[in-house]
């Protein structure tokens, strides 16, 4: 079984049964998947420390041109 599709079958076991709008199980399960999406790219890519992801920014600012 896919990655994904075992996700949705694992999280809609935990959905409580009180939910009745349909939209609602739909997004827990959207959330659930891109949740699970992102936490296996960062297992696999790495992340960045704060100080990267500020340095990145200011880069983008300057070349952008855009002042802090």
């Amino acid at each position: 079984m896919s990655t994904a599709k075992q996700i949705v079958m694992n999280e809609l076991l935990n959905i409580s049964d009180d939910i009745q709008d349909e939209f609602e199980i739909l997004e827990s399960l959207y959330k659930m998947v891109k949740l699970e999406q992102s936490r296996k790219s960062a297992r696999e890519e790495g992340t960045l420390t704060t100080e990267e992801v500020r340095a990145h920014f200011a880069r983008k600012h300057e070349e952008d041109g855009v002042l802090a």
